[in-house]
């Protein structure tokens, strides 16, 4: 049987598997955009870590087969489509890749637990993401952890057209 990957802290060591994981799987669903920048993953330590946020990777037998981090929400990142009850530490979840020989075995969800759970001991009281309405397994996993669409827009600035969902899940409890 499969062992399951270890769940561990974004290493220097990792970038190239990390950059590589992100295009395999942006490309396997159909939405890599190659004029779109990607600096954050040529910056994780100072993007995450070193910003108050984190980067997990999922490492098994040397490899990195999921990944996904997060990083205070700006005062301006997020308001128009979330409005202005986005509260005090909020956190932008980011960069969730699973690939695609992997996908489906729950270590999207195992990545994502971690993030959630250092997310909260950092007293971050929600989490908003964006994706693309393409990535559907994607979406399945953010509306299986509680997470609720909260705006959606066409963006016409491509070559292909795409749709933009933004997500929301409150961590305050009773909301």
């Amino acid at each position: 049987m499969e062992n399951d990957p270890t769940i561990r802290r974004y290493r220097p060591e990792d970038g190239d598997q990390v950059r590589e994981l992100h295009e395999t799987t942006m490309r396997d669903t159909g939405a890599y955009v190659d004029t779109v920048s990607d600096t954050d993953l040529e910056r994780v330590f100072e993007t995450y870590v070193d910003g108050d946020g984190e980067f997990l990777v999922g490492a098994l037998d040397g490899s990195v087969v999921a990944m996904g981090g997060f990083r205070p929400v700006k005062e301006t990142d997020y308001i128009a489509e979330v409005g202005p009850d986005l509260m005090d530490g909020a956190i932008e979840l980011t960069r969730m890749r699973v690939a695609p020989d992997y996908q489906r075995r729950g270590y999207g969800r195992r990545i994502y637990a971690e993030l959630e759970k250092r997310a909260r001991s950092q007293d971050a009281t929600q989490i908003v993401l964006d994706t693309m309405a393409k990535q559907t397994a994607a979406r399945r996993l953010y509306e299986a952890q509680g997470f609720e669409e909260v705006h959606r827009e066409r963006i016409e600035a491509f070559d292909d057209p795409v749709e933009r969902l933004v997500y929301r899940k409150s961590l305050v409890d009773g909301d």
